[in-house]
């Protein structure tokens, strides 16, 4: 008997040690602050695993696969309940036929993003659906986009594709859950991408092809684990919580804070020491998209408390209020109402709304869940907004809701 292992066996324990590693970010400085928080980041952690086998171990840029990043158990740098997210990782060096027939969608997007030598990501090409040459086919939008690094003679949709490691990622938005396109109501997208270049079949499966596909998924999880908790860090510089003080102003998103990091104590970290913990990287690499325009705030809340969105609504394709957890995870959408969009929310008759996130359901006509989670964000997500959204938020005493706001 020897002490020798094999090379598989090696990659396998270097594997391990890194998900150690990834682990301890779930209690860090920047990470977990209650026993509810611990058993949801590593849960959080156990989702990214198996995301990263399908997303970045699979990956394979000559035969590339539309794959689903997210669904309703795996969510992470904020998605949306309301969008369905694919993606498909590319070789800069090779040339791509993009195929759709659309579905049901208010708004479809096709980006191309890549990395810089620095590891930076960002956009480097996109189309929107409004900019997409589309064609009739039995009722039906079709449509071919060609990606790659020249625009083909005569194509009339093409994405430009360079730098290191580029991916596309589409986005399809629609009116309602995208549980509800997952159960028939709404029709994704029939989408493929090949390789418009003569490529040889992917060989045969090896040990070194298993310890480089392992190192994918623990750089998969170090990147979003640091952009979920520093995008949560950043936001978190500007917190609401309750305050007894009948004359206080509600904090309007953007304004600056601080980061309280111990629900238990008063630690606190000024914004200088806040960014000296994050990668600059971090916010470039949680994957801006077109049109979209964010704004959000953190919040601290008792069980007898209710976050207070109020504003007035926008001209734009679409808008939606939501709750994100500490790891700028969605929510459980499949059980819990933890967003709001502009076609369900109820306006009042000169156009406002108020919603109301908490815990429970204190009976009102706008009404997202927190699922009991003491600390986290609420975000504005628009879409091809005319003018800019700016609700203002508060914390207040469920009880304190007027009569006017509950059905």
């Amino acid at each position: 008997m020897t002490d020798e292992i094999t090379p598989s066996q090696a990659a396998w324990n270097r594997f391990a040690d890194g998900l150690k590693r990834v682990g301890e970010k779930i209690v860090g400085p920047l990470g977990a602050r209650s026993a509810r928080e611990r058993a949801d980041g590593f849960r959080y952690l156990a989702s990214l695993i198996a995301g990263g086998q399908e997303l970045e171990m699979e990956a394979d840029r000559a035969h590339p696969v539309l794959t689903r990043m997210f669904t309703p158990i795996r969510s992470f740098v904020g998605d949306g309940p309301d969008t369905l997210y694919h993606e498909a990782k590319l070789d800069e060096k090779l040339s791509y036929r993009f195929t759709m027939r659309r579905g049901d969608d208010i708004f479809f997007s096709i980006v191309v993003y890549a990395s810089d030598d620095e590891g930076m990501r960002s956009m480097v090409s996109f189309l929107i659906d409004k900019d997409i040459a589309f064609e009739d086919e039995d009722g039906a939008e079709v449509a071919t986009i060609h990606i790659g690094a020249q625009r083909p003679e005569g194509a009339k949709n093409w994405l430009e594709v360079k730098g290191n490691r580029p991916f596309i990622m589409t986005r399809q938005y629609f009116p309602e859950c995208v549980v509800e396109v997952d159960e028939g109501k709404y029709r994704a997208a029939t989408m493929n991408i090949e390789c418009e270049q003569d490529v040889p079949p992917r060989e045969q499966y090896t040990e070194a092809d298993l310890s480089s596909g392992l190192e994918r998924i623990i750089d998969f999880l170090d990147d979003t684990v640091d952009a979920g908790l520093g995008v949560s860090a950043i936001v978190g510089m500007s917190t609401i919580e309750y305050d007894n003080d009948d004359n206080a102003t509600p904090t309007r998103i953007g304004e600056d804070g601080t980061l309280v990091v111990d629900e238990e104590s008063d630690d606190r970290y000024s914004p200088d020491e806040i960014f000296d913990m994050i990668d600059p990287k971090v916010v470039a690499n949680n994957l801006p998209g077109p049109g979209i325009g964010y704004a959000g705030v953190s919040f601290k809340l008792a069980d007898d408390e209710a976050i207070l969105i109020w504003g007035k609504d926008v001209p734009c394709r679409y808008w939606s209020c939501q709750i994100f957890d500490h790891y700028l995870r969605a929510g459980d959408y499949r059980h819990y109402p933890v967003a709001l969009n502009n076609r369900q929310v109820v306006l009042d008759q000169d156009g406002s709304f108020r919603i109301y996130a908490s815990r429970r359901n204190p009976g009102v006509k706008n009404w997202i869940c927190t699922q009991g989670h003491r600390r986290g964000q609420v975000v504005l997500r628009t879409l091809l907004a005319e003018e800019e959204l700016t609700p203002e938020m508060s914390v207040i005493k469920v009880a304190d809701i007027p009569e006017p706001d509950r059905l």
